[in-house]
């Protein structure tokens, strides 16, 4: 493994990064030349680290599988001059799983997780910096579509909202972190909720592409105004049932508008394994009785999930776990 050279950070080196230091710094990195021994990561380039949590998980590469990691990682390492390896292991020194992993790293992992809040502007001082000292978007894209905004909302959190489930998943992943870190429990507690919540936010991302950002049960579409909360992007198998494999995998969710959704969810509508719609009896007789319920459940309602050109069907397991458990009817084989 490569050694570092450079001097010791501490967590305000991150947290009261001004813009001037900031363009100091992509002046450093401008100016850097590959060689064997790497210098320490600056401020900007750590920041930048953390921002890659909100698009991939760094746990699943290493060795011969960094070539698969996403093209951001691959981006921000040819700007570092560094090995995608290097970018990805000081992802996992801010998440605190590398036993060498500096204390103030994963501090401002903790505070990121405290006060989430501080991150966009923080982001933003980064690629403003960038930007002034001439590197654009080519070299350095604004990766989570924040230049220039200061909220950062988390996509799926409504998922984690059974208690009992979230506490024991907590739990589980905070003491794994107490066995590692010369930290607190309030500290190990906040890392890992925070660990959780942004590998949500990752996999209703995930969905959300998969299907192309439209409903698969209607096709509603609202693409022209991201951020409006009119798609869901939620688990097939319900994240409180799944273990942690199946609460990442995108095959188990279908992207759908609030409706549709709730309608899921609920087993009011399932999908087989040939992706064909079924209504639960008592959606049939309600779309019959009640008005303005067959306006959404009558010809608005596909005969079959929508799965675009690129995108890839929900895993059978799930879909056939959802017909088992979920749905309040019998699906005809």
């Amino acid at each position: 493994m490569a050694g570092y050279v450079g001097s010791v950070r501490l967590l305000s080196d991150y947290l009261d990064l001004t813009v001037e230091q900031a363009r100091s710094q992509w002046g450093q990195v401008l100016r850097r030349q590959p060689r064997p021994r790497q210098e320490a990561f600056t401020p900007v380039e750590a920041i930048l680290c953390y921002g890659l949590f909100f698009v991939m998980d760094p746990h699943r590469y290493g060795g011969a599988s960094m070539h698969r990691a996403p093209k951001v990682l691959h981006d921000l390492a040819d700007l570092f001059v560094r090995p995608p390896g290097s970018v990805n292991n000081k992802m996992m020194n801010l998440d605190g799983s590398r036993a060498n992993a500096g204390a103030h790293e994963w501090r401002f992992f903790v505070e990121m997780a405290a006060e989430p809040e501080q991150f966009p502007h923080l982001y933003n001082r980064v690629i403003l910096a960038a930007r002034d000292m001439g590197i654009g978007p080519n070299r350095l894209p604004d990766f989570l579509s924040l230049e220039g905004i200061h909220d950062f909302d988390l996509l799926g959190q409504e998922e984690l909202s059974r208690q009992q489930t979230f506490d024991a998943v907590l739990e589980v992943r905070a003491a794994k972190r107490r066995a590692r870190l010369l930290a607190s429990d309030e500290d190990t507690t906040r890392m890992a909720e925070h660990e959780i919540r942004v590998g949500q936010h990752r996999f209703a991302k995930q969905v959300l592409e998969n299907f192309a950002h439209s409903c698969g049960f209607c096709g509603f579409s609202p693409r022209s105004i991201p951020g409006n909360k009119l798609l869901v992007a939620s688990h097939i198998k319900p994240w409180a049932a799944c273990d942690d494999k199946e609460r990442m995998d995108f095959r188990n969710g279908v992207a759908a508008c609030p409706t549709h959704d709730a309608a899921f969810d609920t087993g009011l509508i399932t999908v087989n394994g040939g992706l064909r719609v079924h209504r639960a009896p008592k959606l049939e007789a309600s779309s019959r009785a009640d008005p303005g319920v067959d306006r959404y459940f009558g010809q608005a309602l596909k005969p079959k999930l929508i799965i675009p050109k690129q995108g890839q069907s929900p895993g059978d397991s799930y879909l056939t776990w959802h017909q088992e458990h979920v749905f309040q009817g019998v699906v005809a084989t």
